[in-house]
Formats: structure tokens, sequence, C-alpha cells
């Protein structure tokens, strides 16, 4: 069976995204946040290995949320069914069984019926060799999915751009990043700030901070989330006198890797839970540090959400695509 390597996938998709965006003038794409429309032969594949395995893969918990949420909703529906309303969905995975074929083949196509939009097709001889295929490379489709995601946020976010926020951000950090309406500066400290938006019934927040960066062991994971407590520490107060951000490390240790597949060649990704020693306040984070070309500090930037009782992935979502935008001040 023909295996497809992630990264060689990862390498092919984009080549092949970027020879193939159509020239005519399409609609905009549609669908909830985090959502992937699986278009089947016949229900009995949704119920059956085929199902089962997309339901494994996507439907597992999003990793550091305080409560359990899927990494994407999960819808289904028949080919047959698949009017012009439907391939507006703006992340698509077909499902197809043809025993003519010898070995599986895996297809991508972005912007094909809507924009933006993600249509990912696997072609096989039987449901066996989909699954292998889907296994083999079920991580790339993540990372394309997530971009999805992240284009249609920041397609959303372009046109209320912050510049009183942003220009601040640009003058402290030498960088860029998309922050929409709704944001303002709580604290702006040397090397730190703390921007935040707040709602009714949720709060989310950026943080940036540049620290100096000496050798590669500034990077491992002890160093980064001590370094993250003792900024939070300093400049995020709790509610309560005395009160003040940290993170946890016991309910759920932070999730820190490292990824090339951030905006910069490398980046150390974060994931974890913020509680506020003193009090009852927790919420998810995520965050990248990056060394700056230009200055050589290490830049942290991190998405955090409060939203007690209520869900977060999407709230976190948001905000990643913001810290996603990022572009360095030349």
């Amino acid at each position: 069976m023909k295996k497809y390597p992630l990264l060689l996938l990862v390498a092919f998709l984009v080549a092949f995204t970027a020879c193939n965006e159509p020239q005519q003038r399409i609609a905009r794409s549609v669908g909830a946040t985090s959502e992937i429309l699986v278009v089947l032969q016949n229900p009995q594949q949704w119920q059956g290995a085929e199902g089962e395995a997309i339901r494994a893969f996507f439907g597992q918990d999003q990793a550091g949320l305080t409560q359990s949420e899927p990494l994407f909703r999960l819808s289904n529906i028949n080919v047959d069914n698949l009017s012009d309303m439907f391939k507006k969905h703006r992340n698509m995975l077909v499902v197809e069984i043809n025993s003519k074929l010898k070995e599986a083949v895996v297809e991508t196509r972005s912007d094909l019926w809507a924009k933006p939009q993600r249509v990912i097709k696997i072609t096989a001889p039987d449901a066996a060799s989909w699954i292998e295929a889907f296994d083999s490379n079920k991580e790339g489709f993540k990372l394309l999915y997530d971009r999805s995601e992240r284009e249609r946020l920041l397609n959303i976010f372009r046109p209320t751009a912050n510049v009183k926020v942003m220009e601040p951000v640009l003058k402290a950090f030498d960088i860029k990043l998309l922050i929409p309406e709704g944001y303002y500066i709580a604290k702006s400290e040397t090397d730190f700030m703390w921007i935040r938006k707040e709602a009714n019934d949720f709060s989310q927040a950026l943080m940036i901070y540049a620290t100096p960066y000496l050798d590669t062991t500034d990077l491992n994971p002890h160093k980064v989330i001590s370094r993250r407590d003792f900024l939070v520490q300093q400049y995020i107060p709790g509610p309560v006198q005395g009160s003040f951000m940290s993170t946890d490390k016991e309910f759920m240790p932070p999730l820190v890797k490292n990824t090339t597949h951030f905006v910069t060649d490398f980046a150390v990704e974060t994931r974890g839970v913020w509680n506020v020693v003193g009090d009852f306040m927790a919420g998810p984070f995520v965050s990248y540090t990056v060394i700056h070309p230009k200055s050589g500090q290490l830049i942290t930037i991190e998405g955090y959400v409060y939203a007690p009782n209520k869900p977060k992935r999407d709230h976190l979502r948001q905000l990643e695509a913001i810290i996603y935008s990022l572009e360095f001040q030349q």
C-alpha cells in the first residue's frame, strides 16, 4: 500500500494549491467555526470504519482546554445531496471507495467552490486502504483545515483593524499584528504589553513580551513556563488583593513543543491552562515564542480566554489567528 509521508504531502498540497487558484470570482464560504463537512457515498460509511477513523481523529479533545471540546465539529452528508449550498462549506472531507483503483489517491483543492475553502478527497479501492491513507496524512489535513479557519477569521478582522492598538505594538516590538476592534491596551511596560477585549460573558486577551535570547536552553519547556510565570505574576493581577495569574501545572500540565508550521521557520508552541493564585479563575491559553530576526530577542505572543461555564475553543482560535498574522518589521 502506498504511503504518504506528512512532510512530502504538505509540500505537495501547498504547491498544488498555488497552481490551481481559480481566476473567476467565487462565492464566500459558509459553515460554523471549526466545522468539517464530511461527504460520503452512503450512510454506512459514516457508521462504518471510515466514519470511525474520522471521528477518532477530528473528534478528539482539543489540547489545553478546561473542558472537553473536539478539534473540529463534524457534520456529514451523502454525495447525492451535495447541492450548491453545501458546496460552499469552508472545510470538506470527501470519502470515496472505487474498487477499480489499485491504491489510494489523496487530492486537495483550495477555494474550489467558495473562498476561503479547503476540500480534501481520499479515493481508495476499499475501506482498509482508505483508512490507511487517512491515518498516514491526518496531521497534514489538520494543518490545512486550521489554515482555512485562520484565513476566514483574518478576512473578518481586516476591515476592522485597530490601528490605535496595532501601532503601539509595532513601535514597542517591531512586529505587525492584525488586531481587530474591541481590543484595548490594558498595560504597557518595557518589553511587555497586555491587550484585552471584554464582553458580557467572556474575556479574550493577548500578551506580548520580549526577553533576551542567550542560547537554545532559553527555548526548553522549563524556561518557557518559568519566564511566563515570572512576567504574569508581575503584570497580571487577580481580582483579589494579592492574587495573580500563574500557569497550572497539576490539573493540566502545559504542552510545550517545537513547531515548523508557524509563520516563522521555527517557533515554540505552548498550550495549557492559566489560573489565578488566590482565586478561582482559570482558562486556556496558547502562545508562540520566536526569535526576532532583527533584534535577536525572544518574542512571545500569547492569547488566553476567560469564559466560565462556556465553550472556549473558538474564542481561542480567534486569538490564534491574530497571532498567526505576525509580521516582522524590516
